[in-house]
C-alpha cells in the first residue's frame, strides 16, 4: 500500500481547536516550506525505469516498477545497486517517500560526474539506515581522493590514523532513528550554500555544515541500494531553496 497523507480534525469539547491547529499548521509548513515542483515521478502506470534515470552496478533484476513503486535490490556482492537521475544543480531540495522490505541500508547521493578530487564524483550524501541517519560530505570527505588513500593505507601510523578519524568528524553529522520495516516514510533532502539537511516525515533529523556540500556544479543524485529490498516512490524536486 503506497503512503498516503492526510488531515483530521482535532476537537476539545465539541468545538475546534483552532489555534492549536494554526499552530500545528504554522510549525509544519516552517519545516516543509517549499516551491513548485520542477520534476516529479510516482512510477504509475508503467513496468520500467524509465528514460529519466540511468542505472549500474547491477542487472536487469535491480530495479523494477511494480504496481506504482520503484523496488531496488542489490545483485552484485561488490557493490550496491546504483540508480541517477541527470540534474544539474547548486542548491537542492528534494522529496520523496521509501521503506525498507529487507534491505541493509541505501544512500542518497550527489554526484558531479566532472569532479575529479573525489571516487566517482561524490560530492555528498544522505546514509539511511533502520536506526540512523548520516550526512556526510564526500568531497572533503571519505570520498576525497587523498582521503580515500589514507584511509585505504593498512601501513597508516597510529597517530596518522587518530589524525584522519578527527578530521572525517567533522565531515558528518547523524541521529539515531527506529525506522520499521514495511513502514513507508518521507524522506526530504535540502541544500543550500554549505548546508545540508536530512528531515523524516517533516521532522528535522539532522544537519551539516561543511565546505564540500558547497560545490557548485552538482550534475546528478540519485540511490545506491544494499541489500534486497528497499522501495521508493513520489520522487519530487523543488525550486532551488532560499
Amino acid at each position: 500500500m503506497k503512503k498516503i497523507t492526510t488531515s483530521i480534525s482535532v476537537l476539545r469539547g465539541g468545538r475546534p481547536l483552532f489555534i492549536a491547529a494554526f499552530l500545528l499548521a504554522s510549525c509544519s509548513l516552517n519545516a516543509e516550506e517549499q516551491s513548485e515542483i520542477i520534476f516529479s515521478d510516482d512510477f504509475e502506470n508503467r513496468s520500467e525505469v524509465g528514460k529519466n534515470y540511468v542505472t549500474s552496478l547491477g542487472d536487469d533484476k535491480s530495479w523494477t516498477v511494480e504496481d506504482g513503486i520503484l523496488i531496488a535490490r542489490q545483485t552484485k556482492e561488490s557493490h550496491g545497486c546504483v540508480i541517477r537521475k541527470e540534474h544539474k544543480f547548486d542548491d537542492l531540495d528534494v522529496k520523496f517517500d521509501f521503506r525498507f522490505t529487507g534491505g541493509k541500508s541505501f544512500n542518497f547521493v550527489i554526484d558531479d560526474k566532472n569532479e575529479k578530487s573525489v571516487h566517482a564524483g561524490h560530492i555528498c550524501r544522505v546514509s539511511i539506515f533502520p536506526k540512523r541517519i548520516v550526512i556526510g560530505d564526500d568531497k572533503t570527505g571519505n570520498m576525497n581522493l587523498e582521503i580515500r588513500g589514507q584511509r585505504q593505507n593498512k601501513d597508516l601510523p597510529a597517530a596518522e590514523k587518530k589524525k584522519l578519524e578527527e578530521f572525517l568528524s567533522h565531515t558528518q553529522s547523524s541521529a539515531a532513528v527506529d525506522l520499521e520495516t514495511g513502514q513507508w516514510y518521507t524522506m526530504r533532502v535540502r541544500l543550500v550554500g554549505d548546508l545540508m539537511e536530512a528531515y523524516l516525515d517533516g521532522k528535522l533529523i539532522t544537519s551539516l555544515k561543511s565546505p564540500g556540500i558547497s560545490h557548485p556544479t552538482k550534475t546528478k543524485f540519485g540511490f545506491t541500494v544494499n541489500g534486497s529490498t528497499i522501495d521508493f516512490d513520489n520522487l519530487a524536486i523543488y525550486q532551488n531553496p532560499k
